[in-house]
């Protein structure tokens, strides 16, 4: 599964990718309605139309017009101390799109460099957000390691 930011109008969207062997396109649409990310659904064909309908009744809107891409550079996770932390792409569009929730994508390992990053602010910590997975965790560690 994949996601990518964009606009439709002046409405900011997220292009979901994913594959239908794996979740359904139902199960995406009440997942995003649990979470409070439905605002509205935009739908590319009747069928996903009638479903979306189903679950988020006036929220969904049907629309061919072309998504306006944006860069995704991730504001939300860079103006905080996360965006010091080694992390894959999956992990930072998930935190990026709630921060507050970080604690559910990250691992241990993880978690314990981001105590590290705020019980030393003042650190040279590289901005890792983009950065390669294994490079980023050996200049994090690098640098945490002469912190002990």
């Amino acid at each position: 599964m994949a996601t990518r930011p964009g606009w439709i109008d002046r409405a900011e969207v997220v292009r979901v990718t994913f594959d239908p062997s794996v979740v359904t396109y139902e199960s995406l649409v009440q997942h995003a309605k649990k979470r409070g990310c439905i605002s509205p659904v935009f739908t590319r064909n009747d069928a996903q139309q009638r479903l979306a309908q189903s679950i988020v009744a006036t929220a969904a809107r049907r629309s061919d017009k072309d998504i306006r891409w944006v860069k995704d550079n991730k504001y939300q996770l860079s103006r905080t101390p996360l965006r010091f932390v080694p992390m894959t792409r999956a992990q930072a569009a998930r935190i990026n799109a709630d921060v507050s929730r970080a604690d559910e994508w990250l691992s241990p390992l993880q978690k314990r460099l981001l105590k590290q990053v705020r019980a030393h602010p003042t650190a040279a910590w590289p901005i890792q957000i983009g950065v390669d997975l294994p490079r980023a965790l050996k200049t994090t560690h690098a640098i945490a390691s002469r912190l002990k």
